[in-house]
Order: structure tokens, then C-alpha cells, then sequence
């Protein structure tokens, strides 16, 4: 998997040591018609001869793309003399024509891109026998076996005992209602302990994983009570809450798929919601969203997936949509750069959020916000 950890590895190890490097970006998802007959192969040389790629290179690029067949949808490769490194990811980049490829210094936009779109997705299955914790990322997933790891196996027997013992109390046990009422508010008080202990060993795993939402899985009535019994800070990162799964042993990659089908949705969504809210405090418009921007006017940008076109660099390294603007910014050499190229570097540079959307609060950011828009600081 193509991490942080990795594009630090790349851009502070790497780039320094072998630097010209090719720099591969392919869409190879089975799914897509235009990859039948591994037509991207086609595409991948188009490319690497428009990027000037040096012919010994890119052959053994090509050749690697060909022994190596993807079970992805995305294809990553870096290259210089004597090294190469392949990624493969289960997300789409966004690509023009499905293919980008650049000689010379690392070009990391996409992934960049791919970073900031996509989040940690927590997921804490609520099994009968034993909880469990996995973390989906970048459309993987990857179970967290140390999360609850400190909680004793008689512990969760109790809680599963117990449980099963509730149930059946309330199906009609024969004994005094008011042994029956201590009996529940000793289980109550028991339950709420243990939950609240899984509840700090959770967010401590939150805080080593970076993890920024959660879905909670499990029967109705016990995940809704969790939720309830976390702090604050966690309780507004729950993103949905679903069922278990009918398997009694459930594979990472069923709770994968069920997570899966409601992040999307639940994506665009707060997508269209935060379009609301720029509509009613935000600024938008290339020209102004770029100039309040450079001015750390701005705690959010947000971009189109996509973004198309370019933009003018001055010397001292000021970005506008005009040529005259930045000579403006003094004398020297303008340099012509792609839109979605500057958009990481100058988000990174002064301190502000980059959100990207897709569909259709994609193009409703085009037709009413200019293709880009920001909320201000203030």
C-alpha cells in the first residue's frame, strides 16, 4: 500500500539520491471497458515517450507493467537506473485519459490528491464472542488484532453470559421482581464499566492509527448503547452504525464490502453540505479564492477532483490566473504550471484544509463556484 510513510520515503530518501525519475500514474481497473486487452499498456508507452522517459527505462518499466498483471484499480510506479518501486491501489486517481507520467523531479499530485480525499475509516465489530477492529484506508482493509487485545478472554465471556442472562430474565424468569432489579442494575453497572474501558482502549488506538471516522458494527441495541458511552470527541466521528454480519466468523473482506456501501454515499453527501455552506459564507471564483488563499485568508479550500487548467508562478513564488498578474509580483521568470500541480503545495504552505469532491457537487462547484472556493479564516 502506497502510504505517507512512503511518499516521505520517496520524496526526502529517494528523490535526492536518484533524481531525474519517471513518475507513473495508470488506470488498470478490470472493470473499466477501456482496459480490455490490457490496453493501458498502450497508453503506459504513449506516455513514457511523450515524458522524454530514456528508452532502457521505460522498456523495463513496460516490461514489469506486463509480467506484473494488477488485481487494482490504479497503478503508482516511480523509476531511475537501477530502481524501480510499483504500487498498486484500490482507489481511482484522478487521471486525464487514464495515464500521467513526468520525467525528472517525483511528481506527486495524484497521490497527494489521493491522501487528502480519502480517510481512516475505523471499524469496531461488535462480535458475540470477542470485538474486533479494523481500519479501511485507500479501499483496503486491515484488521487491528491489538486493539481490545488488554481486555481478558473471561471478561468477554462474562459480557457474553451476561447478556444472554438479561435476555433471558426478560422473557419471564421466576423470581422476586426485586431480586430481579438488583440483579439488572448490577449487570447495568458491570456493562457500562466494561464498555467504558473498551472505550479508552479504542481511542487509544484512534490516536496511534490517525484513524478520523467510525463505524460501528453489531446488534442494534448494543452498538447504539456504546455510542452513547463514548466521549464526546469519538461519538461525533461515528459515521453510520450496521448489523452484523450473518456469518459467525465474519472475513475482513464482508465487513469491507458492507462498509464500503455506505461511505460513498455518506461522502458525497457532507460533500453537497459543505457546497451549502460555501454558498452562504464561503468565496469563490479562481481569481479571489487564489488571492485570499495567499494571503492565509483561508482554513478550507476546496477543488473539484479534477481540476483543469493553468496558472501563472512569479518568482517570489505567488500564484495567479493571469500572466500580468504575476509579473506583477516582480521581475523575473514566470513559470506556467498546472492548476491541480500548486493546489497540495500551496494548501500545505499556508496551513489550510484541502477537500476535493466528486460527481455532482463536482460540477456544481464548476457552475456556481468558479472550480474553486474556500471558507474563510474569519
Amino acid at each position: 500500500m502506497l502510504t505517507q510513510e512512503s511518499i516521505r520515503y520517496i520524496r526526502e530518501f529517494v528523490a535526492p539520491r536518484v533524481v531525474p525519475v519517471l513518475s507513473l500514474y495508470l488506470d488498470v481497473n478490470p472493470a473499466n471497458p477501456d482496459n480490455q486487452g490490457k490496453a493501458y499498456l498502450l497508453r503506459a508507452r504513449a506516455a513514457l515517450e511523450a515524458a522524454q522517459t530514456p528508452p532502457e527505462i521505460g522498456q523495463k518499466v513496460l516490461e514489469a507493467l506486463e509480467r506484473n498483471l494488477p488485481q487494482a484499480r490504479s497503478r503508482v510506479v516511480f523509476a531511475a537506473e537501477g530502481w524501480m518501486e510499483i504500487y498498486d491501489l484500490q482507489v481511482d486517481l484522478p487521471l486525464v485519459q487514464g495515464v500521467e507520467a513526468r520525467w525528472g523531479e517525483p511528481y506527486l499530485t495524484p497521490i497527494l490528491y489521493v491522501l487528502d480525499e480519502y480517510d481512516r475509516v475505523g471499524v469496531v465489530y461488535l462480535d458475540s464472542e470477542k470485538w474486533r477492529m479494523f481500519e479501511v484506508y485507500l479501499g483496503e482493509i486491515e484488521e487491528l488484532p491489538g486493539a481490545f487485545r488488554a481486555v481478558p478472554t473471561q471478561e468477554w465471556n462474562q459480557l457474553t453470559r451476561d447478556s444472554q442472562g438479561r435476555r433471558y430474565s426478560q422473557g419471564g424468569i421466576h423470581r422476586a421482581a426485586a431480586d430481579t432489579d438488583r440483579f439488572e442494575r448490577r449487570l447495568d453497572v458491570w456493562t457500562h464499566r466494561f464498555y467504558k474501558r473498551l472505550a479508552g482502549l479504542l481511542e487509544q488506538t484512534i490516536q496511534e492509527r490517525s484513524i478520523q471516522r467510525l463505524v460501528l458494527m453489531g446488534p442494534k441495541a448494543e452498538a447504539q448503547m456504546f455510542k452513547e458511552l463514548l466521549p464526546r470527541r469519538l461519538r461525533e466521528r461515528v459515521i453510520a452504525t450496521l448489523p452484523s454480519l450473518p456469518t459467525p466468523r465474519a472475513q475482513a473482506g464482508e465487513v469491507l464490502k458492507l462498509v464500503q456501501e455506505v461511505l460513498e454515499p455518506i461522502e458525497r453527501e457532507r460533500e453537497n453540505r459543505l457546497l451549502d455552506e460555501l454558498a452562504e459564507r464561503g468565496v469563490g471564483g479562481l481569481d479571489q479564492t487564489l488571492e485570499l488563499l495567499q494571503q492565509g485568508g483561508l482554513h478550507l479550500l476546496v477543488a473539484p477532483w479534477n481540476p483543469q487548467g493553468t496558472v501563472y508562478r512569479a518568482p517570489d513564488g505567488w500564484v495567479g490566473s493571469s500572466m500580468e498578474g504575476a509579473v506583477a509580483h516582480g521581475a523575473g521568470r514566470i513559470e506556467e504550471v498546472e492548476l491541480k500541480q500548486v493546489l497540495p503545495e500551496l494548501a500545505e504552505a499556508y496551513g489550510t484544509r484541502l477537500e476535493f469532491v466528486r460527481g455532482p457537487a463536482e460540477e456544481r462547484l464548476k457552475q456556481t463556484f468558479g472550480g474553486l472556493a474556500g471558507l474563510p479564516r474569519w
